[in-house]
């Protein structure tokens, strides 16, 4: 642990541990020094102490679908406030919902001021979330949620996109990293589950010999994804609207030609290589204007209102040159029928690099929808594309929180 870390945390014992002392007549002297002094030591640290955060409060209403834009109410529902911060993370408060669905918390934030708060419900097995917040009030629907009756029918799950990335040679020349984004909507009332410990809600083929595949941080859990037969099967629950399924795997690089399937119809196709001698053909795509991420040039081909049983194959000649970089994560997602946006994440290949990730550390999702809240706030005068990248990386990251506290409290 940091000098930083290390302070934070003296610091917050020593306040949390300072009501009572001061309960203890002749203790009382002892503990004022003791919380002035962390105080300080909080306040070096880029901390806000206990005694200077306020009272909060989040309200708002569960409701499922029903005939009329506002729903159906749910009463008697059970709700539960959750805190999740670096110093600490757990439920703080739970009620059950008024004959209007309603639900009004009122709580007093303490710790980490990088701390924040959400609401969790669950309703058929499936765990619905209200987005991490900060904020002294919330109301206003802000942290409104709909939920929805769930069934193991085999439901349409349309994909309104598929973004495939296909990176350079590592620095041996002898592999490549692919990412596949899968933008899976359910267009339904009902939320889609899996039947059975071997059920699936949504699953897709590989190309010939890819036997293992690394979960990428999509709105799904990591346990949910799998892979079967030349196929990536998911079990998670998929709920209307649209989730983000996102794996990795690698290839080849002496592999001159590969091919891969389009099994159903997808709205949007994107497929991007950073070799610049790749050649990409089939299922309708075309190149468009390259795009540089991180400093690192990708040429582009998108494809739309591609039908099912569509093929397409990347090329790339086996001279082409390696470079030493690896992709260690792809972030794409897509609009109803167009891209909204793409963000990735580049580091320098390490042999225990994909090991040390922490896909499920809900304190780090935290404290990254904080930090990209407060990046975002920097920006005087964002442009679309700004505020499009930002919102879907909030909800990226909210789905991954949502999904590792399940994972921690055993909901999922």
């Amino acid at each position: 642990m940091n000098s930083s870390a290390t302070s934070r945390s003296c610091a917050q014992r020593t306040l949390g541990n300072s009501r009572s002392d001061l309960r203890r007549g002749r203790a009382g002297r002892r503990a004022r020094l003791a919380a002035a002094a962390a105080v300080v030591v909080a306040l070096s640290a880029g901390v806000r102490p206990l005694a200077a955060q306020a009272d909060r409060s989040i309200e708002g209403r569960i409701t499922r679908p029903g005939p009329t834009v506002d729903g159906l109410p749910l009463a008697g529902l059970k709700v539960v406030l959750h805190r999740v911060g670096p110093d600490s993370a757990g439920p703080l408060d739970s009620m059950s919902t008024s004959a209007n669905g309603g639900y009004r918390f009122r709580y007093r934030a303490f710790g980490d001021s990088n701390a924040v708060y959400f609401v969790s419900t669950q309703r058929g097995g499936v765990n619905y979330f209200t987005p991490p917040v900060r904020e002294r009030a919330v109301k206003g629907g802000l942290a409104d949620l709909v939920v929805y009756d769930t069934t193991s029918a085999p439901i349409p799950i349309s994909v309104r996109g598929r973004h495939l990335i296909v990176t350079a040679a590592d620095s041996t020349g002898s592999r490549r990293s692919v990412i596949e984004a899968f933008e899976l909507s359910n267009d339904s009332s009902v939320t889609r589950v899996a039947r059975g410990a071997d059920g699936v809600t949504f699953d897709a083929a590989l190309p010939p010999g890819i036997t293992a595949v690394t979960p990428g941080q999509g709105d799904v859990s990591s346990d949910a994804i799998a892979v079967v037969d030349g196929r990536v099967r998911v079990n998670a629950p998929l709920s209307p609207g649209l989730k983000q399924v996102t794996f990795s795997y690698e290839i080849a690089a002496s592999t001159d030609a590969r091919e891969w399937l389009v099994e159903q119809p997808t709205t949007v196709l994107e497929v991007l290589v950073e070799e610049p001698s790749a050649v990409v053909s089939g299922a309708g795509l075309e190149a468009v204007d390259p795009v540089e991420i991180e400093g690192r040039p990708f040429r582009r081909f998108l494809a739309q209102d591609v039908p099912a049983a569509q093929t397409f194959t990347v090329t790339i000649p086996p001279a082409a040159s390696a470079r030493g970089l690896r992709v260690m994560l792809v972030v794409t997602a897509v609009g109803a029928a167009m891209l909204l946006g793409l963000g990735m994440v580049l580091a320098r290949r390490g042999p225990a690099s994909l090991a040390r990730r922490r896909d499920d550390d809900p304190e780090a999702l935290a404290l990254a929808v904080a930090a990209l809240d407060a990046a975002y706030e920097k920006v005087a005068a964002p442009t679309e594309q700004q505020k499009a990248e930002h919102y879907l990386e909030r909800a990226r990251l909210k789905g991954r929180l949502a999904a590792a506290l399940a994972k921690r409290d055993g909901l999922s």
